[in-house]
């Protein structure tokens, strides 16, 4: 016998509503299922599948759920009643508590939510047939060690919640960085929209063709062309291949050609000399104000800071903003922290014994792979022990060694279109959720004009997918000006024009408004709390509403 691993251990099943469970066993074969003292019993088909229907439940647990055949039992323990959410989206649904510590460290400490769990959807792609059940993923408590990787939206939103009525919260994560909104879409309804985008790009007088800007994009015009290509398992794994070598050919030879690498810079103060053929910067700002505008390659940056005793024989932390793209940095000799991309902000650790009373010195290498060097403005640049900090802002010196070509980027293949439609919501067809909650549009700026038929015909699949009139709960793109080195677009406004309209057009839907809790320069803000009170807000507003209709 066989279930797909979401009914496991520490389930929350969703209230007042039907649920079923679902699995395989032996062809014609007689399934019991006993929740608690409730006994239901079901027959396999043909296949072997069997469907039981729980009938609707109140709040509470814990419960056991205890499933037979004739030969084998699985017993399901710790499954509690409540309310179920499914957070789908990008980044910036996915972005995790960890990265949210800057302003809410104080906060997680000590956190022991056992009736906020979260289950983890694959983060994979899969192309061709859907997949029919999950073959991994556990339910997980908001722990003070396991919380650091639950969404941050969906914990703060489901601690607010439990916080308010005790009911328990089951968070179902089906959210990947970078994502396009034609990944969660099916082959079938992908094409048929795109049949659908054609023609009205003709009625509106628009130019139909391709608008990708690269190897990460599809649109109305290759949306079929990409999927079939996709389906070919032997081109994926290869492309997966392809990539990973040429990134870590390019790493080896940037490695082969830094003098910094080979002479240690990082080990020592640099001299007067060293100094004098240097460059001075400024930290934080972007080198598109620089001589080092066009450099792809290394560059090592220095300075010296004053550190007092006080910070000295307890663990601090360095904070260095963001660095673009790649850094490995040295505190005094000593490897402290390495940073593979340019989102996530450089927060190291500094153990105790690394910083000495009086002059110590860091060094960062900087590695620009793809896009122009920068220390993201408007960040925290310092050491920080407690509530105390030592200022890192201002001119450091900057040496320039290796001259590379750009890496290129990889293709992500989980941003494609059906890859994680077939890889988490198919799977998931049969879980009820109280409310989907959608973050996502980033990726889709390139291509605003078709991103509201895209919203609505998503939206319309997953209700006839899931059987229910699930509410939709979106975040509109809050303000953002875009990357330093990208040419300044209204493409973002249009993409929040176009999630409005589809918004309106969506019963049952609810659009949360986050345009003044941008950040110009980062795209992933921390304030992920201030974004789950507006989701909170909302939704209260929903069923307050819905209850006093009844």
């Amino acid at each position: 016998m066989k279930l797909s691993n979401i009914y496991s251990d520490k389930m929350i099943i969703q209230q007042n509503r039907k649920n079923l469970i679902e699995g395989y066993s032996s062809a014609n074969n007689t399934i019991n299922l006993c929740f608690d003292e409730c006994v239901y019993e079901s027959a396999c088909d043909a296949e072997g599948f069997f469907s039981i229907e729980l009938e609707p439940m109140t709040p509470g647990g814990p419960h056991t759920i205890k499933i037979s055949d004739n030969t084998d039992s699985i017993i399901i323990n710790d499954v509690y009643v409540g309310d179920v959410f499914l957070l789908a989206g990008q980044s910036n649904m996915e972005l995790p508590v960890n990265r949210t510590l800057d302003l809410y460290r104080k906060e997680v400490e000590g956190i022991n939510y056992p009736l906020i769990r979260m289950f983890q959807l694959p983060k994979e792609p899969k192309f061709g047939e859907p997949d029919t059940m999950l073959e991994t993923g556990e339910w997980v408590d908001a722990n003070e060690k396991d919380v650091m990787g639950f969404s941050a939206l969906g914990f703060y939103f489901a601690r607010m919640k439990f916080d308010n009525d005790s009911i328990p919260v089951g968070l179902v994560h089906a959210a990947v960085g970078g994502t396009h909104i034609e990944a969660f879409m099916s082959e079938e309804g992908l094409l048929k929209c795109a049949d659908s985008l054609v023609d009205t790009a003709k009625k509106e007088g628009r130019e139909v063709k391709c608008v990708c800007l690269g190897k990460n994009d599809s649109c109305k015009v290759c949306y079929k062309e990409t999927i079939e290509r996709n389906k070919n398992e032997a081109y994926v794994l290869e492309t997966i291949k392809n990539d990973a070598d040429n990134a870590q050919a390019w790493g080896r030879k940037n490695d082969a050609d830094d003098i910094g690498l080979s002479e240690k810079w990082y080990d020592y103060e640099w001299s007067d000399e060293e100094k004098k053929d240097a460059l001075s910067i400024r930290v934080p700002e972007s080198w598109l104000n620089n001589s080092l505008k066009d450099r792809i390659g290394t560059v090592w940056v220095q300075r010296s800071v004053d550190v007092p005793e006080s910070f000295c024989n307890r663990e601090v932390e360095l904070r260095l903003g963001t660095i673009v793209d790649a850094d490995t940095t040295y505190v005094n000799g000593i490897e402290v922290g390495r940073t593979e991309y340019f989102y996530p902000p450089r927060r190291y650790k500094l153990k105790a014994g690394i910083l000495k009373p009086g002059k110590n010195i860091i060094t960062v290498r900087v590695i620009i792979n793809n896009n122009v060097g920068e220390f993201k403005e408007d960040m925290p640049y310092c050491i920080k022990a407690d509530e105390k900090e030592i200022p890192l802002d201002g001119i450091w010196s900057a040496r320039p060694t290796t001259i590379e070509k750009p890496m290129g980027d990889a293709t992500f293949f989980t941003w494609q279109p059906t890859a994680l439609y077939n890889k988490m919501i198919y799977p998931i067809r049969n879980i009820a959720f109280d409310a989907v909650f959608y973050y996502q549009g980033e990726s889709n700026t390139f291509n605003p004009d078709d991103y509201e038929y895209l919203t609505i015909d998503m939206v319309r699949e997953w209700r006839e997918l899931f059987k229910d009139d699930v509410m939709f709960m979106f975040a509109r793109l809050p303000y953002f000006r875009g990357e330093a080195w990208e040419k300044p677009s209204d493409a973002w406004d249009r993409l929040r024009d176009a999630q409005l309209r589809a918004c309106e057009k969506i019963e049952n839907s609810v659009l949360v408004e986050l345009y003044d809790l941008g950040q110009y320069n980062e795209i992933h803000m921390q304030n992920k709390k201030e974004v789950a009170k507006r989701f909170y807000g909302e939704y209260i507003k929903v069923r307050n509403t819905s209850e006093r209709g009844k």
